[in-house]
């Protein structure tokens, strides 16, 4: 498998855009590293006075509740159709999306991917992708959450 990029909009709030890399070993992660999207458990928000087993029993109900669901939005958007969501990361970062450069030729902005990487691409993927670019690229200027 080789590495990524995609942008999915936020299953919570669909006018903020998330970004995500998956690796070569299949893993996705947030992008860049640093970056921390979802639903967040603080110290704070767990009630006081709990017992370590009833605090540890709180957290992990939370993370079912409010976390994983989100996770599996954001995963099931990038595995339905990863395309698009590869076209949507390189409309909004302007970067390839499958190495994560930057893109500075016009004719990669329109594929969303670099010259290295597009080698060997078939043509017919590379007309999809310019047209889910496109699209994306459409909806930004429009101010539109991207959903396509």
């Amino acid at each position: 498998m080789t590495t990524a990029y995609y942008a999915v909009p936020d299953p919570n709030d669909p006018d903020q855009m998330t970004y995500w890399r998956r690796d070569h070993r299949g893993r996705i992660a947030p992008w860049p590293s640093k970056a921390r999207y979802g639903p967040a458990l603080y110290r704070s928000d767990v009630p006081e006075g709990l017992t370590p087993p009833e605090k540890n029993q709180w957290v992990t109900d939370w993370f079912r509740t409010h976390r994983h669901p989100w996770d599996d939005a954001v995963h099931t958007t990038i595995t339905t159709d990863p395309d698009t969501c590869r076209a949507r990361f390189a409309v909004f970062t302007t970067r390839c999306c499958s190495c994560g450069r930057t893109l500075t030729d016009p004719e990669s902005k329109s594929y969303g991917i670099g010259p290295e990487c597009r080698t060997g691409v078939p043509e017919d993927v590379l007309a999809r992708l310019a047209v889910l670019v496109g699209q994306a690229h459409a909806q930004a200027l429009r101010g539109e959450a991207a959903t396509t």
